[in-house]
């Protein structure tokens, strides 16, 4: 009678080991959540939202990587933010002049020095409609003493303004089309707490359609304008000004 009890408990602890194994595999770490510096883990961020003018936004799931987390947004080429960064508590966002380490042709350094100029001052024309920061400043002489201070550093690291002979004739399939790469360092003091790369050629239906007739600086400001809305538009969800959807 004893070894019939015992071999009816077979199938019982054969089924609670398999149990076992399910539920560990489904508490197996998940790449779209995060872990706290506690060791308890968070709620993963929502990777798309509704903006306040309306628009559907999407920023890209999220993975743990280098202490923070990597975003798959699918309007930059990378994002990544610090471990619990939102772009919130800060006195002043501080724009850098552009920098360049982008090599082009001797007639391409007019319009490349003007898409020097305009990148920050549309970035902090869009990310202050936002209301991200009480203040953004473009010139380090502008930033008020004693507040908490975010600088914001951007490279051109590719260049080119393209032609508009080849888009007249390709220019619905890019080319001709200018080239505008764009790579972003975000610190706190000596600490790194947002970094992206960004790349727009000819992005507007007018430079698709009819860039033949369009000035080669018209289509990369607006180039500029589409990587800095996608810009604001991460800061803006990662830092709740957004509602998830």
């Amino acid at each position: 009678m004893k070894s019939k009890i015992i071999h009816s408990t077979w199938p019982f602890i054969i089924v609670c080991a398999i149990a076992n194994l399910i539920t560990g595999c489904a508490t197996t770490d998940d790449p779209s959540a995060t872990k706290t510096t506690s060791g308890t883990r968070a709620a993963p961020i929502p990777s798309k939202y509704r903006a306040t003018d309306g628009r559907n936004v999407e920023i890209g799931k999220s993975y743990p990587s280098e202490g923070g987390l990597s975003f798959k947004d699918p309007h930059l080429d990378k994002c990544w933010v610090a471990q619990d960064f939102k772009f919130s508590g800060y006195d002043t966002l501080y724009i850098a002049p552009t920098m360049s380490t982008a090599k082009f042709q001797d007639d391409e350094r007019a319009p490349h020095d003007i898409a020097k100029a305009n990148l920050p001052v549309e970035l902090s024309r869009v990310i202050d409609s936002k209301g991200l920061f009480p203040s953004i400043a473009l010139k380090e002489s502008d930033i008020k003493p004693g507040g908490r201070v975010l600088r914001l550093e951007n490279t051109i690291t590719e260049y080119s303004k393209g032609g508009g002979a080849a888009r007249f004739f390709v220019g619905l399939y890019g080319g001709g089309q200018p080239v505008l790469r764009v790579l972003g360092k975000m610190t706190d003091g000596d600490k790194t707490v947002f970094s992206f790369e960004g790349r727009r050629s000819g992005v507007s239906a007018a430079a698709r359609l009819g860039g033949g007739t369009l000035r080669d600086e018209d289509i990369q400001i607006d180039d500029i304008r589409s990587l800095a809305l996608d810009l604001s538009d991460f800061m803006a969800a990662v830092a709740g000004k957004y509602e998830p959807r």
